[in-house]
């Protein structure tokens, strides 16, 4: 069942967080999601976790927040390609953002997220973030390479999240006030960094012949530039930057010390083992909110 929902029902999306331990910002991510109201959205919330050592299992079970736990360690690719599953045996939803646990979701981010999907044909929508949080596209996702005046001191700091988002609903105001509203339009992009991301059902036709939508060779990094510059770009479907969005996003605090290379070793290895028996596969238990 649904962890949520709110409003004048007008789209159903899926909202994922992929969780490897880091419970504490797991914690700030779901609050700032519950925060969220009045939006016009039906929310269905889910927690994909890669067999965490922690509390986070037990945790969401206890405040009836619906989780799919994996036993068997496979990366965050995995925890992604597990989440697009339920989206796509699920014809209600409309959309799915798939997002890490170490982010913290402002009023009003999301509903511009859905709005530029409704009204753009881009298979894939990304939030602003700031210019660390973005990473690898910082230079295109970083709220500070448009706004300049923004400090970092003030970007990444995370208790003016909610500021930075209402001043873009201000400065969206202003804009159409003014009869520019072209200046909103969405930005093509020619990457996106994989923290926060909204797809819709076209994104279906590009799955794998497996079944995955993601590649699972890129256990942690780099799995959304693959699927950018495999998948979307040949068919001319670019993702897209939503001026109006911001997500705050503390960036690396559930990977430090993780590599593709290194970890996918580690995942063959173990899998290896599983399969000679040498290790018992765990079973994915998977609890729905009520």
């Amino acid at each position: 069942m649904a962890f949520m929902k709110w409003g004048l029902v007008s789209n159903k999306l899926l909202f994922t967080i992929s969780t490897y331990n880091q419970l504490n910002y797991t914690k700030e991510c779901i609050a700032s999601i519950k925060k969220l109201e009045n939006e016009g959205i039906d929310i269905d919330l889910w927690v994909f976790d890669d067999a965490s050592t922690d509390e986070t299992a037990q945790w969401c079970i206890d405040n009836e927040i619906s989780i799919d736990k994996s036993f068997d360690p496979r990366g965050l690719t995995h925890s992604w390609n597990r989440a697009y599953k339920r989206f796509k045996e699920n014809a209600d939803y409309k959309y799915i953002i798939i997002g890490s646990n170490d982010i913290i979701v402002p009023k009003g981010s999301i509903r511009e997220l859905v709005d530029t999907a409704n009204m753009w044909p881009f298979s894939v929508v990304v939030p602003f973030s700031t210019k660390h949080g973005a990473g690898h596209n910082g230079a295109v996702q970083g709220i500070e390479t448009i706004f300049t005046e923004l400090h970092p001191t003030y970007t990444d700091n995370p208790i003016n999240c909610q500021k930075i988002q209402d001043s873009l609903l201000n400065i969206k105001n202003i804009v159409k006030g003014q009869n520019n509203i072209y200046l909103l339009d969405p930005v093509r992009l020619k990457m996106f960094n994989g923290f926060f991301f909204m797809m819709n059902r076209k994104v279906i036709e590009y799955e794998q012949e497996n079944g995955d939508l993601f590649d699972s060779t890129k256990p942690l990094y780099k799995g959304e530039d693959e699927f950018n510059w495999t998948k979307l770009i040949p068919n001319n479907d670019f993702s897209a930057l939503c001026k109006t969005s911001f997500i705050f996003h503390y960036k690396g605090k559930s990977t430090v010390g993780f590599n593709n290379r290194d970890n996918l070793e580690e995942f063959i290895e173990r899998r290896k083992m599983i399969d000679s028996g040498i290790l018992v596969k765990g079973t994915n238990i998977t609890t729905a909110s009520k």
